[in-house]
C-alpha cells in the first residue's frame, strides 16, 4: 500500500492533512511529522486542526500555521491520520469529501475504511509507527523535527510502554529517534510534567465522583461543565484522567464521562484483560481500540451511566 501513496507524492505537489478533534499525542505527532517530511521532499502541506494543540504538545515542532477552517482549495490529495472515521476531523469534513484523494493512515482496528486509499495496521502501536515506516519507504532522510514527532506519537500511545499495544517495534523506532537528537527525559517532562495547577483541581472534583460496580471491576467517574467553571480548566485539562482511574486496583474497565452540553456526555473507555472496550463504544457510534475506545451518548447523566451499564452486560 506504500507504493500508491508514494505515487500520489510523487505526482502531487499540494497536500491537505489533519486528525481527529480533541487531538493525542499520536494525531499531533503524527501530522506534524508529515508535515516536515512533505516539506523535505519539496512539497506544499496544509495542516488542518479543529481543535488547537493541547498545551503539554505544543514544545513540538509543527508548521509556523495551523488552519482552523478549511481552506476552499484543491489538494492533490487529503492525508487524514490517526482517525478511524471520517467525520471525526470535525465540522467542515463534507467538503473535503469532494476531494478525489483522501488517505486514511491508521491504526485503530475499528476504522471503516473510508479513505480511497487505506494504509491501517491495527497491530501497529500508533499511526507514528506507520509512519515511520512509510518514511523509510520514501527515503525520506530524518529531521530532529520529524524525530521528535514520531518519538512523542509512539511513546504517548503506549503510555510511555506500558500499554498491550506495545511492541519490539516501538523499542526499535524510539531508540532511533534517540539517536537523532531526542531526549526522552525532555519529552516526558513536557508531557506528563509540565501541568498547569488547574488540571489538579479539577482531578481532584473528578475523584470524589468515583464509584466502582460489579465487585470493583468496572470504575466510573465523570465530569459535569459545572466542574469546569469552578476549576477554570477546559476539556483538555482532563486528557489522561481515564488512565488513572484504570489504575484502581481489580478495575477491568474504567469509564469517564465528560459532560459537552445539557444532554449530551463524551464517554472515554479504557480497560485492561480481555474486555474489548471498542466494541462497547462501537454501539454507540464510537470506537477505538480494544484497551481504549470512546463514543458520545446523549442523556442525563444518571440515563448514560445506565446505557453503559446495560451495554456492558450484553
Amino acid at each position: 500500500m506504500f507504493a500508491k501513496v508514494k505515487k500520489i507524492i510523487d505526482n502531487g505537489q499540494d497536500f491537505f492533512i489533519t486528525t481527529h478533534i480533541d487531538p493525542d499525542g499520536d494525531a499531533i505527532g503524527s501530522v506534524f511529522s508529515l508535515y516536515w517530511a512533505l516539506k523535505s521532499l519539496g512539497k506544499n502541506a496544509t495542516v488542518y486542526l479543529k481543535d488547537k494543540v493541547p498545551y503539554r504538545y505544543e514544545f513540538l515542532p509543527g508548521p509556523d500555521r495551523i488552519s482552523n477552517a478549511i481552506p476552499d482549495k484543491n489538494y492533490d490529495a487529503v492525508f487524514v491520520l490517526d482517525c478511524g472515521d471520517f467525520p471525526r476531523i470535525g465540522d467542515g469534513y463534507e467538503d473535503l469529501k469532494k476531494t478525489k484523494m483522501i488517505v486514511s493512515i491508521d491504526h485503530h482496528n475499528t476504522n471503516d475504511g473510508f479513505g480511497r486509499i487505506n494504509v491501517l495496521d491495527a497491530d501497529a502501536s500508533s499511526t507514528g509507527e506507520i509512519l515511520y515506516r512509510l518514511y523509510k519507504y520514501l527515503g525520506v532522510s530524518l529531521s530532529y523535527e520529524m524525530a521528535v514527532n514520531i518519538y512523542t506519537a509512539i511513546v504517548t500511545d503506549t503510555g510511555s510502554f506500558r500499554y498491550e499495544n506495545t511492541g519490539s517495534r516501538a523499542f526499535l523506532i524510539c531508540e532511533k529517534m534517540v539517536r537523532l537528537g531526542v531526549k526522552p527525559a525532555e519529552v516526558s517532562r513536557m508531557v506528563h510534567g509540565n501541568h498547569p495547577k488547574e488540571r489538579f483541581l479539577l482531578l481532584g472534583q473528578v475523584l470524589c465522583t468515583l464509584r466502582t460496580f460489579d465487585e470493583d471491576r468496572v470504575a466510573i467517574a465523570y465530569i459535569t461543565e459545572e466542574m469546569f467553571e469552578k476549576t477554570h480548566s477546559t476539556s483538555e485539562y482532563s486528557d489522561g484522567f481515564a488512565e488513572l482511574i484504570r489504575e484502581v486496583r481489580g478495575t477491568e474497565v474504567a469509564i469517564l464521562l465528560r459532560q459537552v452540553n445539557d444532554r449530551r456526555y463524551k464517554i472515554s473507555m479504557r480497560s485492561k484483560g480481555t474486555v474489548d472496550v471498542a466494541d462497547i463504544c462501537c454501539l454507540f457510534g464510537g470506537g477505538g481500540h480494544k484497551n481504549a475506545a470512546g463514543c458520545h451518548i446523549d442523556g442525563t447523566l444518571e440515563e448514560v451511566q445506565t446505557k453503559l451499564m446495560e451495554a456492558m452486560k450484553r
